[in-house]
């Protein structure tokens, strides 16, 4: 909710008796009154907008530049992204408001200065990352675009967007903004919008196909943003492709493609706590592999709509997926053993240990009728050890911890370190400990998990799940050093 210029006057005023400077005034105003840095400045300033629109004429003027016909309207409308600031007017703006470009949200700033080689009164990072705002949604819920004009800087929406991408699959330690979000449901939005084109060369359809086998190679290589970076950006080339006119043979190959890769990026985006977003990516997954007509993958997808509400904690929900992939399954594949596991999960997370039980049992009859080869795939197969890991995730859920532990070294044996099943058992692990009243080992357990891991793996599902290890202390064992040392480290992760 925004506010108005009294709130931004009571900034000034107190900004003024602290002598704050101009830079943090706007920083202010930005995070309190919820406005765009360009609309920040101006008040920062205590400029009307009539005032602000007649200097820049007269700045422009002052510079030799073309006289732009501005209102105070037509400054508004670019202060809110409505229309793109002209390139050439960017710098009369950094001169009215005594600013950088990226402070006023025209980019950012991505200088990189060697540890010890800063210049001297160094200005600061920008505290102002671009803006996008998005239109309202249309009566179904869908969005039916989304704005990147306030970046301000030329080009078109669309090549604003593939460079939020690119920066996605380049930028180690990078931190998803609203902007990156909204690249990311721009992405997944053309999927929607495709209609018409001419065709598509053989070694493109083929070099797109193989995409599907090298991420099944290096996923679990690739840190969670980078990966999904590159994730959409070969979605957004499929997407492309999508909107020729193709034959009907064609159309499912790439169907296929597309949903394999949206599925991926449900996994990427839940694994970074954008349960939301992965939320509407699963739903164009499963449009994408129904379009397909690939029956196997739907049901897989399908089941991934259950793993979903899961992680959400909505187990009850997740039972009724899991049950609704069994149903739509015709044979035994590896998403009708992944369904089965989820069942089992849902089942002991609302206390039916019979049911999870008998969904494990069932799981395990499936997984013996699988065809080999569907089996080994490292992403969307259902080798043994995948189904030890889902043993051991629901005997940790029943306080099994005997049983549990029998499960764990096969999975730890045959997961990558960094990949969420790995970090998931164990957790697990620690979780047993506490189970069997070792509560100190146990939270010291958690704790070594996420030193152990890369900066960039400690995600908001990850520390969610070291959080449950908190959980299960009893209420008056919660400050025991081991405890408050686990707390601490959650509550500032390094």
């Amino acid at each position: 909710m925004t506010h108005g210029r009294a709130c931004a006057a009571r900034i000034r005023e107190r900004a003024e008796q602290e002598g704050w400077p101009l830079v943090h005034i706007a920083a202010q105003i930005v995070a309190c009154c919820q406005v765009p840095p360009l609309r920040a400045w101006r008040l920062a300033h205590g400029m009307p907008l009539e005032e602000a629109a007649q200097r820049l004429i007269e700045i422009c003027a002052e510079a030799g530049l073309r006289q732009p016909k501005l209102r105070k309207g037509d400054l508004s409308r670019y202060e809110l992204g409505r229309t793109p600031v002209p390139v050439w007017m960017i710098d009369p703006f950094c001169r009215l408001y005594r600013a950088r470009p990226d402070w006023l949200g025209f980019g950012g700033d991505y200088s990189e200065i060697p540890p010890g080689e800063e210049p001297e009164n160094t200005q600061p990072a920008t505290p102002f990352p671009p803006q996008f705002p998005l239109d309202k949604p249309d009566h179904g819920g869908h969005r039916k675009s989304h704005s990147l004009l306030s970046i301000g800087i030329g080009g078109s929406d669309d090549m604003r967007r593939r460079e939020l991408l690119h920066q996605l699959a380049v930028t180690t330690g990078l931190v998803l903004t609203p902007s990156h979000l909204v690249a990311i449901e721009q992405t997944r939005q053309r999927l929607h919008d495709t209609t018409s084109g001419n065709g598509i060369p053989a070694d493109i359809l083929d070099r797109l196909e193989s995409l599907i086998p090298e991420y099944e190679r290096r996923f679990y290589e690739l840190a969670p943003i980078p990966r999904l970076g590159a994730l959409l950006t070969d979605f957004d080339e499929v997407t492309r492709w999508l909107g020729h006119r193709l034959p009907v043979m064609t159309q499912r190959r790439l169907w296929r493609v597309a949903a394999h890769l949206a599925d991926l990026t449900v996994d990427t985006l839940s694994f970074l706590g954008q349960h939301r977003e992965a939320a509407a990516w699963l739903a164009t997954a499963r449009m994408a592999a129904d379009e397909a007509g690939d029956r196997p993958l739907a049901t897989w997808v399908r089941a991934g709509q259950a793993a979903q509400a899961s992680r959400q904690g909505d187990h009850t929900y997740a039972l009724r997926h899991a049950q609704e992939a069994q149903a739509f399954a015709r044979n035994p594949t590896p998403g009708l053993v992944f369904a089965c596991g989820l069942e089992a999960r849902a089942h002991a997370c609302l206390g039916n240990e019979a049911a999870a039980r008998a969904a494990l049992d069932r799981a395990k009859d499936t997984l013996e009728q699988v065809p080999a080869h569907l089996q080994r795939s490292r992403l969307w197969g259902y080798p043994e050890h995948r189904l030890h890991g889902r043993i051991s995730n629901v005997m940790t859920q029943l306080s099994h911890t005997h049983e549990a532990r029998a499960a764990m070294p096969e999975v730890l044996r045959h997961y990558p370190r960094n990949s969420s099943t790995w970090i998931r058992t164990k957790l697990d692990q620690a979780k047993c400990l506490i189970h069997d009243g070792d509560l100190d080992a146990g939270c010291a357990a958690a704790l070594r998990t996420l030193l152990d891991l890369s900066p960039e793996y400690r995600t908001p599902l990850v520390l969610n799940r070291a959080r449950e290890v908190l959980l299960l202390l009893p209420e008056k064992r919660r400050n025991r050093p081991a405890a408050r040392e686990l707390r601490d480290f959650l509550a500032n992760p390094k």
